[in-house]
């Protein structure tokens, strides 16, 4: 009972997760939105346009520097994207690495504190940070071409015809070898046949038995002939 009370809330959890989509370099040096609210098992997908940028988690108290074990895209182009799935609803503030970037006010927050700190207060900081810090190694996401099957701008790949399908399936018989019409009639009298499970017994040639029903005949005619003629010599002595 159990096993299977976790697995529909483990179902449940699935069904519930969402992709957010957040933008790098729309409008300049920016995310798009620069503040979310995320559940567990929710997707922050990272996009990316305009020059290169990063999305690198950062604490409050240390704006434009990467946080111990937080995630970090890396550089990426507009040509892929960065998936991070939420593992905490405690607030994670995001920065871009790109040199000048971050000070410029590019940052965000995913689960912003309903009092105290801020996104504002956290820009704020930021643009009296010395410079950015980050491993600039893929860590804490994976990185995905846009379009692919990971990400959230793929297409759903279309289902395999029904048509195709059923055809495949009518023209395979179980193992048992079906003859075609043309088969059937450019088989002469006499010649073997096989048999649906796959024994060959021969075919009765009607011309050979007609010979030799013939044969037979002729055989028990010159027989009484034969005795016949011994009776008259017998009687006629």
């Amino acid at each position: 009972m159990y096993a299977s009370i976790g697995f529909l809330a483990g179902l449940a959890a699935t069904v519930v997760a969402k992709t957010i989509v957040i933008t790098a370099g729309t409008g300049g040096l920016a995310f798009s939105p620069d503040t979310v609210t995320a559940a567990v098992g929710d997707v922050l997908e990272f996009h990316f346009v305009g020059s290169i940028h990063s999305a690198v988690q950062g604490d409050f108290s240390s704006p434009c520097v990467q946080s111990s074990g937080g995630f970090d895209s890396g550089k990426i182009s507009s040509a892929s994207v960065f998936q991070v799935t939420v593992k905490t609803t405690d607030p994670m503030w995001f920065f871009c690495a790109t040199p000048t970037h971050c000070q410029g006010g590019m940052a965000g927050v995913v689960n912003p504190p309903s009092t105290g700190d801020s996104l504002a207060a956290y820009k704020s900081a930021a643009g009296n940070a010395p410079s950015s810090s980050s491993s600039g190694k893929v860590s804490g996401g994976v990185v995905l071409p846009v379009g692919s099957s990971g990400s959230s701008s793929s297409a759903t790949p279309a289902p395999p015809s029904t048509a195709s399908s059923a055809g495949a399936a009518a023209s395979t018989v179980s193992g048992v070898a079906t003859a075609s019409p043309s088969s059937m009639t450019s088989a002469g009298a006499g010649s073997p046949t096989t048999s649906s499970s796959g024994t060959t017994s021969p075919t009765p040639n009607s011309t050979g038995a007609g010979n030799s029903l013939i044969e037979t005949s002729g055989n028990i005619v010159l027989l009484g002939l034969v005795f016949g003629l011994g009776a008259f010599v017998v009687l006629m002595a």
